[in-house]
């Protein structure tokens, strides 16, 4: 059982539609009942609090006695998992009832305020103690005694279960609530996803070319470039032809990081020589972790927002680093850096808010990666992104380790 952080009385009720359904169970079997938060703090109005309880809360020591009571009172019938009776901080005897939504305790219904008949009498309460302390008028204090109800042990376990059902009935709707918003998040990312997946598609549509009239011209050049004793060129004609070959393979696929990760080393190796001496590169991925597999064109996305936008513009160039390592027996990571321009902070802040709110400050290539691995994984990853400007970023892909593995429409069945 758990405190809730996250959900509280008011965003699964209405305070108005709290005290109405209070006021018509307690005038139905004549009880007094208050509703207070995990901290024992009253959520909206009592309903039929006995005069004696309200002159003892009418003194602001006398509230927090009583808050700081409720509050115990609601937290071990929480660990308990049930509606316990007890003796209040007055020798009132008073009941409390969790109210727990989905293994989250949020609060309490909490009443009773009265004497049990041949286990007390009015004379156990201290009004000589209780007026010294809470600075309450002795007299009013006595005549406010005289009206504590005196009822049977049954009694009081029917008043119990008053407060147990107005519990549950709150519970009930706390659960009803978050499934809507459940509901209502799959809906939003199912949109999102297929916005994404029309901007892919009409990306894909624009960029289309015949991929063997491509490759075919680029080997002529390469073939050109020997005959003229070019060797640099020679090469970096063959790197872009295994570039776009790789990058034309179905992404569906989870390629082993080996390959993968070549082909990021023959993107860098084509940018490194695009602007000399300006772009450099390191690798540092663990061997061990070679053979695992990742879904393909991932890390590429990172490395290209790497050199466009921390890069390019910077005029004295930088370093792009990735490194890969074993973070624990189930997981890797995959870490990308750069010392470029670093990201701005309100665009910072909507890419760290990703997957919660759409926002046209996303690129599509990061949103594309989170979509990717939110499809394969769920919620079996993580993509972490920090940044300073003019110092640089570091882009965090943590994700299951993949040997082996079956899949349905890019998603992952089985992993071993």
């Amino acid at each position: 059982m758990k405190l809730s952080n996250n959900i509280t009385l008011t965003d699964i009720i209405d305070i108005n539609t709290l005290y109405n359904l209070q006021e018509k169970l307690g005038k139905l079997v004549d009880i007094p009942q208050i509703t207070t938060d995990v901290n024992g703090v009253p959520v909206g109005k009592a309903s039929n609090f006995i005069s004696f309880c309200r002159l003892i809360r009418s003194s602001p020591k006398g509230l927090q006695q009583c808050i700081e009571c409720d509050r115990q009172a609601g937290l071990l019938a929480m660990e308990e998992r049930q509606r316990r009776i007890y003796q209040c901080h007055t020798g009132l005897i008073d009941c409390a009832a969790p109210i727990i939504v989905n293994d989250y305790f949020i609060g309490s219904v909490l009443g009773g305020q009265v004497l049990i008949k041949g286990e007390s009498t009015i004379d156990s309460i201290d009004v000589e103690k209780l007026s010294e302390k809470f600075h309450i008028s002795r007299e009013a204090l006595q005549v406010a005694v005289e009206f504590i109800p005196l009822v049977s042990r049954e009694h009081l376990e029917n008043t119990v279960e008053c407060y147990s059902f107005l519990a549950n009935y709150i519970a009930q709707m706390g659960i009803n609530r978050l499934i809507q918003e459940q509901l209502l998040q799959k809906s939003k990312e199912k949109h999102l996803l297929e916005q994404t997946a029309k901007k892919m598609e009409l990306k894909t549509i624009q960029a289309q070319i015949n991929p063997h009239f491509l490759f075919n011209t680029l080997n002529s050049i390469a073939r050109m470039a020997v005959i003229e004793d070019a060797p640099q060129t020679e090469e970096l004609i063959y790197h872009l032809s295994d570039l776009l070959r790789y990058s034309l393979k179905s992404i569906e696929d989870f390629p082993k990081i080996r390959a993968d990760i070549g082909n990021i080393e023959r993107y860098l190796f084509i940018q490194s020589l695009r602007f000399s001496d300006r772009i450099s590169y390191e690798l540092n991925i663990d061997e061990a972790l070679m053979d695992y597999r990742i879904p393909s064109m991932i890390i590429q996305p990172i490395v290209e927002n790497c050199m466009v936008h921390g890069l390019e513009t910077k005029p004295e160039g930088g370093t792009i680093r990735i490194d890969g390592y074993f973070v624990s027996k189930k997981e890797l990571e995959i870490k990308v850096t750069d010392n470029g321009k670093g990201i701005k902070p309100d665009v910072l802040k909507a890419i760290q808010q990703m997957g919660e709110t759409s926002n046209p400050n996303i690129g599509i290539g990061t949103l594309n990666t989170y979509n990717r691995l939110k499809s394969c994984f769920g919620d079996r990853f993580a993509l972490t992104i920090e940044s300073s400007l003019d110092i640089g970023t570091c882009v965090t892909i943590r994700i299951p380790r993949i040997k082996h593995f079956s899949q349905e429409g890019g998603k992952l069945l089985c992993i071993n």
